[in-house]
């Protein structure tokens, strides 16, 4: 393909790419059932998500898994606390390291969660199917550069 249409493609794309984000950036703003007494935004649900797969694990790598700031983490993970969907455990020896677990509703909020994920992914799971790892590979290297050109941006914040 030429460098003219090259450039037409990846405009289009970009187009596609940002029209997706502003409707992300919508979704992430309503709050959902999974299970709980509390209805929970998408960034509550992921933390939980995050936490369910990855007991123990303190804010920093939490952070790091979401890349959002570990003060984002934290103001989340204090909602959720007192939501008393997650429960922040100490080392004994070192009052600094913060560990974090699901409580028994945060469990119920996780599996929830993996109940919706499993009912919305099934198309991207069939499309996935009869698709060439060729065109997967392909994919997974397009998103890893989107990721990087966001990384290389968000660098330069103030």
């Amino acid at each position: 393909m030429d460098k003219n249409k090259s450039e037409q493609k990846a405009k289009k794309l970009d187009n596609t790419f940002h029209r997706i984000a502003n409707k992300l950036n919508r979704i992430e703003k309503i709050p959902r059932d999974f299970g709980t007494d509390f209805f929970l935004y998408p960034s509550e649900i992921h933390t939980i998500e995050n936490i369910g797969q990855n007991p123990g694990i303190n804010i920093t790598e939490l952070a790091k898994k979401q890349g959002v700031t570990k003060g984002a983490v934290s103001q989340v993970i204090a909602k959720l606390e007192k939501k008393k969907l997650v429960i922040k455990m100490k080392e004994i020896d070192n009052d600094k390291t913060i560990f974090l677990k699901l409580s028994k509703a945060g469990i119920t909020a996780f599996e929830g969660h993996r109940d919706f994920h499993s009912k919305i992914h099934s198309p991207l799971v069939g499309l996935l199917e009869k698709t060439s790892q060729d065109k997967v590979g392909f994919l997974e290297e397009f998103l890893s550069v989107v990721e990087k050109f966001c990384d290389k941006i968000l660098k330069k914040e103030p």
